[in-house]
């Protein structure tokens, strides 16, 4: 699509939502195989969406607002969901129920629960020719073959109004090469500037998913445009799954990629910052000129996990809606724009050393990294908002069910089949990512049904909400009523078909049953490592009767005890 007519920035303040709307952003946090479940809620929450739109077209007594799905932010397992999601909504797909014996072909759950499993990333073959670096501890050429499948799948053409055209996606990454900045300082001459680097990035794309006409005040100039239909090979297309590969890759144990992207886009880069008085202004941050004169046109940089850096990619959802100066309203009777964050593990991970003397330089490293990571994520402001019972304008997803014996309710990655490893065992078993993917999806339902609310005096939903025959849909909560963003009709509402809790997947993985396969990897790794190596001999004697031997079991062991300690063992 050419860029003429197109806004020369993004804009301060975006215009507001069309009458009867309420505009959605979603915010997929990184996941590592908690994608699963991440993406049990988005197969309800479209399936949801569908039954509605079908029921309102047949005039049903049903609520007669409206809902727009504006953009998609995502980061690592998030931004994968996200690239399905863009496939997949310009075409009918069944959807997964608990009662299905076999899976259907839908591309979420074809993806998390039938193709992503460890057996995949064990592979040697990407090891063969020595000559080239290791470029990841697992054969990621699996993930290749997973993304060609989800770029050629199609359906039947269906309609889906409350998917915008364009649709947004944002994804975060890890831009190892990094972006130059030079700071000029007051008082100082003209060469006085102080340089620094960012390395925290995201990558835009603006996908026409064949809604109606496609809309171009939304697309802004760092978009990259991907169009509708798709005919592959179509470069918009591979890089905008390359770029959710790049942002999923998990450092060291998964393949960094290679990313390509106009050095324009990052002309549009700026921050917001208050004046003297308080207000608050938009301020351009250009990189440094003669970066601009040495990288041309293109920019190239080695992509990684952009949950390294932004992990819960929650104000980039919320900025594309709103607009870099724009506030959403968040009093319930005024909200009329949402971000809804799905995040698999919201719960922090164990507080770290107390003691000096506790640890030692290994654990002292691992500690920095977990600490690193967990900063990444504390956002004070989005924090208090969070906690403030009278906006409406956020909404967070989470993991939840009763423990396996029922004596108590268990809460983000605890009640995921993926919580184990630090959200990497749902590779280890499907057993685990079915029921992962089935409890985002009871989840989801009664996430929609109990808490997805605005009161029923919003402007939005107050016409239905005043009309007795339509009294069902609403729900009372702390005396007040309140109306649903998102009702629930027809084989989505529990009245109906609730779907139920999945069973515990516990004893559903024996650990060794893969120390065949660990073994040949790292077999096939240490070849690599030490071929060039002069004398290679006591090396050998080393790694076939010692090393190779301690690796297998401390990874036999560190399995069993975290499934274990998981209750899936």
């Amino acid at each position: 699509m050419p860029d003429t007519d197109l806004p020369l920035a993004h804009p301060e303040i975006t215009p507001p939502p069309r009458d009867n709307t309420f505009e959605l952003g979603l915010a997929l946090a990184g996941a590592v195989s908690g994608g699963a479940y991440a993406a049990g809620v988005l197969d309800f929450l479209y399936e949801a969406l569908e039954h509605w739109y079908d029921a309102k077209a047949r005039k049903l007594p049903v609520p007669t607002h409206d809902v727009l799905l504006r953009d998609i932010s995502g980061a690592s397992a998030g931004s994968i969901n996200g690239a399905i999601s863009a496939v997949a909504l310009p075409y009918a797909f069944p959807h997964m129920h608990i009662a299905e014996v076999a899976a259907p072909a839908n591309p979420f759950y074809d993806v998390w629960v039938r193709q992503i499993d460890i057996r995949g990333f064990l592979g040697t073959d990407d090891l063969k020719d020595k000559n080239v670096p290791i470029a990841s501890l697992l054969d990621t050429r699996c993930l290749d073959e997973i993304a060609a499948k989800v770029l050629r799948f199609e359906g039947e053409p269906t309609s889906r109004p409350y998917v915008a055209n364009p649709l947004k996606l944002v994804f975060t990454v890890t831009n190892l090469r990094g972006i130059p900045y030079a700071v000029p300082f007051a008082g100082g001459s003209a060469d006085s500037v102080h340089s620094m680097v960012a390395h925290e990035d995201y990558l835009r794309f603006a996908v026409d998913t064949g809604q109606g006409p496609y809309d171009r005040a939304w697309q802004y100039p760092d978009d990259l445009y991907v169009p509708h239909p798709k005919t592959l090979p179509d470069r918009a297309w591979t890089s905008l799954m390359n770029a959710a590969l790049a942002s999923s890759a998990f450092p060291g144990g998964l393949r960094y990629r290679e990313v390509e992207r106009r050095w324009s886009d990052y002309m549009q880069r700026s921050v917001v910052v208050p004046d003297e008085h308080g207000i608050s202004r938009v301020v351009p941050i250009e990189p440094r000129r003669d970066a601009w004169d040495r990288h041309g046109a293109t920019y190239r940089f080695v992509g990684v996990d952009g949950g390294a850096m932004d992990n819960e990619p929650f104000e980039l959802a919320r900025t594309e809606l709103a607009g870099t100066l724009g506030r959403n309203p968040r009093r319930g009777d005024e909200v009329n724009r949402i971000v809804l964050m799905v995040d698999p593990f919201p719960e922090p991970d164990d507080l770290g050393p107390e003691y000096a003397a506790s640890i030692n330089v290994f654990e002292a490293l691992t500690a920095l990294f977990a600490s690193w990571k967990q900063q990444a994520r504390f956002k004070p402001r989005e924090i208090a908002l969070a906690m403030d019972d009278a906006v409406y304008s956020r909404f967070l997803i989470a993991p939840t069910r009763p423990s396996a014996n029922g004596a108590e309710r268990w809460l983000g990655g605890r009640a995921l089949a993926a919580g184990a490893l630090g959200g990497f065992s749902g590779f280890f078993a499907q057993a685990y990512r079915h029921h992962d993917f089935l409890l985002g999806r009871r989840n989801a339902q009664r996430f929609l049904a109990e808490h997805f609310l605005v009161p029923a005096n919003n402007p939005i939903v107050a016409e239905w909400a005043a009309d007795p025959a339509l009294a069902g849909y609403l729900r009372e909560r702390d005396g007040v009523l309140h109306a649903p963003v998102i009702p629930l009709v027809g084989h989505c509402h529990p009245g109906t078909r609730e779907d139920g809790l999945p069973d515990w997947p516990k004893g559903a993985f024996d650990p060794m049953t893969l120390m065949p396969a660990i073994r040949k990897r790292l077999d096939a790794l240490y070849g690599v490592a030490t071929d060039k190596w002069k004398d290679k001999l006591l090396t050998w004697l080393a790694w076939h009767t010692y090393a190779r031997r301690k690796l297998l079991d401390f990874t036999s062991r560190r399995l069993v005890d975290a499934l274990r300690k998981h209750d899936l063992w």
